[in-house]
């Protein structure tokens, strides 16, 4: 090849690659012009998505409070531990994390050997210092990571802890209070954009965070719960159940003028904080969950029946028996009745402080079914009280058209309906405080993140049950019971006067009476002559004794004394041996 041959060369190749660069800068120069103009607001987009990330913001739950301001439970900021399983170098991990979570080892061990998840969570809820000392061990792969909900604290222990309820693991109320007000409680979550990484965690060091809204912090609820009267009634209830061995019970205490619930004890109860660990059965309300068979507390609402019905003055006077028979059915007096009245017959009061079946059966029979009835309607049997507590029950009050040809008579002595301690209790506080039928009521008030008052409740009169006239009758009565019938002396307190009525009733499940189980309970006021408290006491399945003089009126004794002692109220001087003994003689046989 010449000269001339070999100098072309390089000019050709020169030339190519120029053509060659041309091209492709103009590729490039092309490509940049879609990357830049036709795509570059999507994968801008794109690119923002990837590290631009929008969350949400935790809503404080809102606070349950006793009436004097106490905090049952309330919310504290959460963190949570998570894992990247194939980020996990240290083959000692599991050990070091163990004691810190209170998780066993092998099951950390099994969560890290999990090199197919990009994520795990370890332990979700813990508190603050926990996190703490997971994050000073700078343990690759395991973090910490706020949580957008709080994590419940429930500072009173088991204190109203089937009144107050428990929440889920993402503080949503599942059952009681926490359950009834949730929406209230929950709050607003608010909306934040942040610079994350793929874990929502704030990545760039100064990158900016924008709030788009604002999280709102939940409701506060003040309940009308008294703390120490709460404390005295479950403590009193619980040691009770134990003494008789029984199965379950419920306390209750009522301002009668009010309707408010000063107490409301359940026993099974459980620790909110680990409700997990208890079963179902410990969770219930049984104030308002449990319907049952009242019994002999009943009574009162016959002889309310007979006087409203016009028929009967306070004086009648009825065949003193200790049988009848009805409907094919024989009743008979139960055997903690006292003494039937002189000349063969008694009048209403004695009925009821004797606890008379037959005498009780007989108001009911001459009052007959319409009047009966409408007395039930009245008090509210049969329908729920609305109180605001879940899973009321409205119990079983059938229509008289569907009445048995003894139903009548049974349910003049408690049996034969079936009722709950609420309806019960607000029954006997319209009995107190002259005739009036309130609404129960478990919240006193409502509060904003600044403690500010929303909402204060006041009381609700359902209606008129009872005339004045009427109901201070029946308050006679019920002292009666206390002062010469079957209440005596078990309800009794020593310097203050107290009116009351004892029950017991045999336990129905699936349709029928059930051998050897009773439900034995006290329902009383004190003081008697203006009340300032309505008690019930219910027991079941106690042990060893099964009649609510024994078994539920001391509970009432101990729980009124301390009550008046509690409202700064001091017993009387005792009478002396002549007042007693003039009181006796003027008392009615």
């Amino acid at each position: 090849m010449g000269a001339r041959a070999l100098a072309r060369v390089p000019a050709v190749r020169a030339k190519t690659s120029l053509v060659l660069l041309l091209l492709l800068a103009a590729a490039l120069t092309l490509r940049l012009g879609i990357v830049q103009i036709r795509d570059g607001p999507h994968l801008a987009r794109l690119a923002l998505e990837q590290h631009d990330e929008t969350v949400e913001t935790f809503a404080r739950r809102g606070a349950i409070l006793d009436r004097d301001g106490g905090v049952l439970v309330r919310s504290l900021p959460s963190e949570s531990i998570y894992v990247v399983p194939g980020d996990v170098v240290d083959p000692r991990a599991a050990l070091k994390l163990a004691p810190v979570l209170h998780l066993p080892a092998a099951q950390i061990e099994a969560v890290l050997r999990d090199k197919s998840a990009a994520f795990r969570w370890l332990a979700r809820k813990v508190q603050h210092d926990t996190a703490e000392r997971v994050q000073a061990m700078h343990l690759s792969g395991v973090g910490t990571k706020a949580e957008e909900t709080g994590r419940r604290f429930v500072a009173s222990g088991r204190l109203a802890s089937t009144v107050v309820g428990f929440t889920g693991t993402d503080e949503n109320g599942l059952d009681g209070l926490e359950y009834a007000f949730d929406s209230l409680l929950r709050g607003r979550p608010g909306r934040v954009r942040i610079e994350s990484d793929e874990l929502e965690r704030a990545a760039i060091p100064f990158g900016t965070t924008q709030v788009i809204d604002r999280a709102v912090p939940g409701t506060t609820l003040v309940t009308t719960l008294d703390p120490y009267l709460q404390f005295e009634a479950e403590r009193l209830l619980r040691a009770d159940v134990k003494k008789w061995s029984a199965k379950s019970g419920t306390v209750l205490v009522m301002d009668p003028w009010t309707g408010e619930l000063l107490a409301v004890a359940n026993f099974p109860d459980f620790d909110p904080a680990h409700f997990s660990a208890s079963s179902s059965d410990a969770w219930r309300d049984r104030a308002v969950s449990d319907a049952y068979e009242p019994g002999s507390t009943f009574k009162l609402v016959t002889a309310a029946a007979a006087l409203q019905s016009g028929r009967f003055k306070p004086n009648a006077r009825f065949p003193a028996r200790d049988s009848i028979t009805v409907g094919g059915r024989t009743i008979h007096n139960a055997e903690d009745g006292l003494m039937a009245g002189r000349n063969g017959s008694e009048s209403i009061e004695d009925i009821i402080a004797y606890s008379h079946n037959v005498g009780a059966a007989e108001i009911g029979l001459a009052t007959g079914k319409r009047a009966m009835y409408a007395t039930l309607q009245r008090f509210g049997f049969g329908r729920t009280t609305q109180v605001e507590l879940p899973g009321e029950n409205p119990g079983i009050v059938d229509r008289p058209e569907d009445w048995s040809g003894s139903q009548l008579a049974t349910i003049s002595f408690g049996h034969g309906i079936s009722i709950t301690p609420m309806a019960l209790i607000r029954a006997y506080a319209a009995i107190a405080n002259g005739g009036l039928l309130l609404r129960p009521r478990i919240v006193h008030a409502l509060l904003d993140d600044q403690g500010v008052v929303v909402h204060r409740s006041a009381p609700i009169v359902e209606r008129r049950a009872l005339s004045p006239e009427i109901a201070a009758i029946l308050r006679r009565y019920l002292r009666a019971v206390v002062v010469r019938g079957t209440g005596d002396p078990t309800a009794q307190v020593a310097g203050y006067t107290t009116a009351g009525k004892t029950g017991t009733a045999q336990v129905v499940e699936n349709g029928r009476y059930q051998p050897g189980l009773y439900t034995a309970s006290f329902v009383g006021m004190i003081p008697a002559e203006r009340p300032r408290y309505v008690i019930l006491v219910k027991i079941d399945n106690p042990r060893g004794a099964i009649y609510g003089s024994v078994v539920a009126a001391p509970v009432f004794a101990d729980l009124a004394r301390a009550a008046m002692f509690h409202a700064g109220i001091m017993p009387a001087a005792p009478p002396s041996r002549l007042v007693r003994r003039r009181a006796a003689a003027k008392a009615p046989r």
